[in-house]
């Protein structure tokens, strides 16, 4: 006779099995965080040339669709062929056009890479090695213009003569006592092959890890819809009907999110980097194309990007010449008004949905987590967040039949048997829903109430 367990059975063994692999992640976490951390950071590493593929592709998704849907379909339909994602439709023909279309997009993403290596680069190359041969120069002027301060500023100047001094103190403590034990071990062969053959080791790695994320990125892009198909698929397989839509609708919220925020970020710091490299050609303003990719790349990191931009740019400046600094940063600030009033909410829209408040605490929050990766990602990720915390308390009023509208529970004071209390209302009384009289009120009455006395 065999033993068929029961539906009741299985639940309960499964959720005895769930709880207890949560419990051992707990304990691992708490008592031993570090290890996790790093062997989640070596998996990491180990497939680091795949997540660098899915990373293009996902970037480049957009293009591919555009070429598709823009391009190609309407030449296939007007030869007759069927190339949707019908049933009946003609998949040899849909092949062969996602292969033309992915062939279009590498190329493009081929020659963007290219007119950057070969024309920005070289410039940006040119720009440090004048930087740098000019650099005596620079301090040269940076120490005439300050003795010309100080000179007008005698107790400013005593102040700062006093601090270099036990600066230069601790330095040489430091210098004497630490570095001295440390400069026979750097300055060996030894030391120097080891850390040669290393740098050797990390640019091969990294080449080879574009090599193979572009050969990933290729076949992502070819087979993306055979991952969707996979992935809901398996959803509904494990899942009831209700969950599996709501994971499904979870999962294109999120990749709508990602791709809105991502793609106008990309498409908002281009404009600006174009923008303020034309205003530097016309004020004049040295190293522009070097100045300008530094204000393009860092104002994708939402927030703060264009002030560490503007920042770099213009101690840049400082060591040429100051006035062109001020000008710099005067201009640098119009810039930012346009990309954050206008430029920005056209081209982003609504894409995170989070004020001002959350962005800061996503960048400051995931920056602290995964550094530069976490300034880029940390506002679609608590977007994501913060939309299904927003999913979850919208649910449980509503099985509970209260207003999911945010601006009903401005004015509310308190709920009493599902009658709704306002703060207008000066009688309702209830769970500190008056405001107390001020201190400073307080004061002034009770000085008042002692001299009627």
């Amino acid at each position: 006779m065999r033993m068929k367990p029961e539906k009741n059975q299985i639940t309960w063994g499964l959720t005895v099995f769930v709880v207890g692999v949560g419990l051992m992640l707990a304990y691992y976490v708490i008592f031993d965080g570090k290890s996790i951390i790093q062997a989640l950071s070596n998996m990491i590493d180990s497939i680091s040339a795949i997540l660098i593929g899915i990373v293009i592709a996902y970037i480049l998704i957009p293009l591919l669709d555009g070429i598709e849907h823009k391009l190609l379909m309407p030449i296939y339909k007007k030869r007759g062929y069927d190339v949707s994602f019908a049933e009946n439709a003609d998949r040899g023909k849909r092949k062969q056009m996602r292969g033309i279309a992915v062939l279009i997009t590498m190329m493009i993403f081929i020659l963007i890479l290219y007119s950057l290596f070969g024309s920005i680069i070289p410039q940006l190359v040119v720009s440090l090695r004048e930087i740098v041969n000019n650099f005596p120069r620079y301090i040269k002027n940076i120490d005439e213009y300050s003795n010309m301060f100080l000179a007008n500023n005698p107790e400013l100047q005593a102040f700062i003569d006093s601090q270099l001094d036990s600066y230069y103190e601790t330095l040489s403590v430091f210098v004497t006592k630490n570095l001295k034990d440390y400069l026979p071990q750097i300055s060996s062969l030894g030391s120097i092959v080891k850390t040669a053959s290393r740098s050797i080791m990390s640019a091969v790695g990294i080449l080879f890890d574009l090599v193979v994320g572009f050969i990933v990125a290729i076949y992502v892009l070819n087979s993306k819809e055979r991952f969707t198909t996979r992935g809901k698929k398996l959803a509904y397989a494990l899942f009831k009907e209700n969950f599996a839509n709501e994971l499904v609708g979870g999962f294109r919220f999120v990749h709508k999110t990602f791709e809105s925020f991502i793609g106008g970020k990309l498409i908002d710091s281009l404009i600006i980097g174009i923008i303020c490299y034309i205003g530097c050609l016309l004020l004049k303003i040295n190293y522009p194309v070097l100045i300008s990719v530094i204000v393009g790349v860092t104002n994708v990191i939402p927030f703060f990007g264009p002030y560490i931009g503007g920042g770099a740019g213009a101690l840049l400046l400082v060591l040429i010449d100051p006035i062109k600094a001020l000008v710099f940063l005067i201009f640098v600030i119009v810039l930012q008004q346009f990309d954050g009033n206008i430029l920005g909410p056209r081209i982003l829209g609504g894409s995170t949905g989070l004020s001002s408040f959350w962005v800061i605490f996503a960048i400051t929050f995931f920056g602290g987590l995964w550094g530069i990766v976490g300034w880029l990602i940390g506002v679609p990720i608590f977007a994501v967040i913060y939309a299904l915390f927003s999913r979850i308390t919208n649910h449980f009023l509503a099985g509970k039949g209260l207003s999911t509208e945010t601006g009903d529970y401005y004015d509310l004071a308190y709920l009493e048997n599902g009658e709704r209390k306002l703060l207008s209302d000066k009688s309702n009384t209830r769970f500190h829903a008056v405001k107390e009289e001020s201190t400073i009120r307080r004061i002034f009455s009770s000085k008042k109430g002692n001299k009627k006395k």
